[in-house]
């Protein structure tokens, strides 16, 4: 009940997009090769923030936490 999520599948699926990404970006579509070029970018980008975002929202449990403490 408490245990870990299991995000196999989730991960299967970003690395199956990345992967065929990947792909598009040796294709001899300029256009395809582009957009998958902006595309892991973007998803790079997103990444980056929610990490970002990740660590604000653990400092901030970690403030609420010593305010609990002391009250």
């Amino acid at each position: 009940m408490f245990g870990r999520e299991d995000y196999t599948y989730s991960q299967m699926k970003k690395d199956s997009a990345i992967d065929w990404l990947n792909q598009l970006l040796t294709s001899e579509d300029v256009i395809n090769r582009h957009g998958a070029k902006i595309t892991l970018d973007h998803i790079e980008t997103l990444n980056r923030r929610i990490k970002e975002l990740e660590d604000k929202n653990a400092l901030k449990d970690q403030y609420l936490k010593k305010l609990k403490s002391k009250a």
